[in-house]
């Protein structure tokens, strides 16, 4: 990987953007014999599946997404892994103290991979809850092919799942679940108010404002996923995925280049036809260009007149995100010492106040005010894989979901230094007594304009992919009437956070690479 000229400027596809998506459409269209060429402007690999050394040398921190869950549930994801892994990859698995919910006044709650041993957890704050959990994963087991299917397939019309679900009076009681918020679910559904705070806080981490009305069905999907496809990390660190799915691109005859910024998609007779890179070559695809780009970049990417005005109002409406995150990466001499010795075996944890804090969090980020007693997003990754630090040593992660902007019109790079040390290592020193500077040997912030000016696609430092709002979701990812991975023109592709199924780290990219192969005859579509 490098950024010398390649031989052959001619490629059967062309990928821009080497974000893990990108990455592992190209390996699966790599595999199937076909030249790949992947762009990438950044140095590293992985978009928001990268790791970098940016405390001291050799601690080695996730700087976006770190755990990979869903994308063990895509089956060509799992037909693809044992190659990938000859390059590579190799995953760490969790199957006790998966994630941990630190209570000052309690035991806290901790997941495992095994439900009966989460279920006792929970049943210290309440039998009711522990049971109510059970029937939520019990459910999800009765509809995991489906939802296996509908994640990692073109989305349906919206109106299909209510007209499967309205014909019973249990689909119906289902279809309503569904509808609800994560605050009104919650509620309804559990007594404990620790594992209120707990349940809503877990369901409210993709991005999803408590209030949100239509997102019922993630307590359906993400808390059985855990259970069902288990929780790892990539050995070396998050960057090991896409490092991998390259190597398999160039071992297959294909090239990926870094630090390569693309400037210019090239249209010709209605089809796009190749990309001109900012030091001016053109490289040509025969078969397919892929953009892995967020939407609202790709206005100022083709010739004037040549985008559909429609298009490119979609685009530019493109919700890119409700929130940015403040995050601190911390070198450390030891990992965080929780009160609970079982919290503290977890290197994954989610610290969260009161379902009070949760709902008084979004509503300060609406209205531009710092969070004042936000929830802890923290990892210890170290704990389960050393290679990530000098011998002995630890990193940490840890962040919350801010306001974009100020109201006050300060900017964020004046005040994150003081709002990180007084507010959010303030309230994790409440629970794990032992992050005192003594133990803090380097650190590195993140505030949402660092974050885009790392990586431009994260527009005003927003990492989800796009907001996961009801009308950019599903059918309506990215926009309507190009959720099927196809562009506004003949052999243009879509893949990444910004098509469905969202932001995670579910090597999605499989789903468009099997659009391109459906497109060029050489896979029948399943449906």
């Amino acid at each position: 990987m490098g950024v010398t000229t390649p031989e052959h400027p001619e490629y059967d596809v062309i990928i821009v953007g080497a974000g893990h998506n990108g990455l592992i459409c190209g390996a699966v269209l790599a595999r199937e014999g076909l030249r790949v060429l992947v762009l990438e402007q950044n140095r590293r690999l992985g978009g928001g599946c990268t790791t970098d050394e940016v405390t001291l040398p050799g601690f080695r921190h996730d700087l976006y997404g770190s755990s990979h869950v869903w994308i063990h549930a895509n089956p060509d994801f799992k037909d693809l892994q044992p190659e990938l892994e000859t390059f590579g990859l190799r995953y760490i698995w969790a199957e006790d103290h998966i994630t941990g919910h630190p209570d000052l006044d309690g035991p806290g709650i901790v997941i495992h991979r095994d439900v009966d041993r989460t279920c006792e957890s929970i049943a210290r704050y309440s039998p009711r809850d522990a049971r109510r959990y059970r029937e939520i994963y019990d459910n999800f087991r009765m509809i995991a092919d489906g939802f296996v299917t509908a994640m990692f397939s073109a989305p349906n019309p919206p109106s299909l799942l209510a007209q499967a679900l309205e014909t019973t009076e249990a689909g119906l009681e289902m279809l309503r679940s569904y509808s609800m918020s994560p605050y009104d679910f919650t509620m309804e559904n559990f007594e404990h108010p620790f594992v209120q705070t707990s349940i809503m806080g877990w369901a409210t981490a993709p991005g999803i404002s408590p209030n949100q009305e239509g997102r019922g069905e993630l307590f359906y999907i993400m808390i059985p996923a855990i259970h069902v496809y288990g929780e790892s990390i990539p050995e070396g660190g998050s960057v090991e995925l896409p490092n991998a799915a390259a190597r398999m691109i160039e071992h297959h005859g294909g090239r990926v280049l870094t630090g390569t910024p693309v400037t210019e998609y090239l249209v010709q007779g209605g089809a796009v036809s190749g990309v001109r890179i900012a030091a001016g070559t053109a490289y040509h695809a025969s078969k397919a260009v892929v953009n892995g780009l967020n939407p609202r970049l790709l206005g100022e990417m083709f010739p004037d007149g040549v985008l559909d005005e429609d298009f490119r109002r979609k685009a530019q409406n493109y919700n890119v995100g409700d929130f940015t995150i403040a995050r601190v990466h911390y070198a450390l001499r030891e990992p965080p010492r929780y009160h609970d010795d079982e919290v503290s075996r977890t290197p994954f944890q989610r610290v969260f106040e009161s379902v009070d804090a949760v709902r008084t969090q979004w509503a300060e980020i609406s209205m531009g005010v710092l969070p004042s007693n936000p929830f802890l997003w923290v990892a210890c990754w170290t704990t389960k894989d050393p290679s990530r630090a000098p011998y002995g040593m630890h990193t940490l992660i840890m962040d919350t979901f801010v306001p974009i902007t100020l109201s006050t019109g300060e900017e964020w790079e004046d005040v994150v230094d003081t709002y990180i040390d007084d507010v959010l290592l303030a309230k994790l020193r409440e629970h794990a007594p032992n992050m005192v500077e003594g133990n803090i040997v380097g650190r590195y912030v993140q505030t949402g304009p660092a974050i885009e000016r790392d990586n431009p696609c994260f527009v005003d430092g927003t990492t989800t992919g796009g907001a996961l709002r009801i009308y950019q979701s599903g059918y309506f990812r990215p926009f309507p009437g190009y959720s099927n991975y196809r562009g506004p023109f003949q052999r243009f592709y879509f893949t990444g956070p910004y098509t469905h199924p969202g932001g995670a780290i579910a090597g999605a990219g499989t789903i468009t690479a099997n659009a391109i192969l459906e497109d060029l005859g050489l896979r029948t579509p399943e449906w």
